[in-house]
């Protein structure tokens, strides 16, 4: 069947540990605002140690220094490979606002493998 395994390729979600040894992972921030989660990704993109970013606006309830605070902040959500968290992290770092900013990563497990692949190009 001509196609059939094109087809199939294209429009599966596997493991990503099949795909070459490449992992994949999210990173989750906050951030004061909506310009510094912008600039922040900026950045980031700029020295493609990430593909993509989500920013959108949040309401957080939070304990600091031993009060309740609530806050309207702004996430991103940073899409790169498994390789480039450490290095993405440590920018974050360096940039953000925060005496301690929310900064985590997220692995990934099963997904689109062309959005996959596509992440693996852009930060090469």
């Amino acid at each position: 069947m001509k196609g059939l395994n094109t087809l199939f390729a294209e429009n599966l979600y596997i493991p990503c540990f099949l795909l070459v040894g490449m992992d994949y992972s999210l990173i989750y921030c906050t951030c004061g605002s909506k310009e510094e989660a912008q600039a922040i990704a900026r950045t980031l993109l700029e020295k493609r140690l990430i593909a993509c970013a989500n920013v959108f606006p949040i309401s957080s309830s939070f304990i600091w220094k031993g009060a309740l605070e609530e806050a309207e902040e702004c996430a991103a959500i940073l899409k790169t490979e498994k390789v480039k968290v450490a290095l993405a992290i440590e920018e974050v770092k360096r940039l953000h606002s925060y005496e301690v900013p929310d900064i985590v990563e997220i692995p990934l497990g099963e997904g689109f493998e062309p959005f996959f692949r596509w992440i693996s190009e852009v930060v090469k």
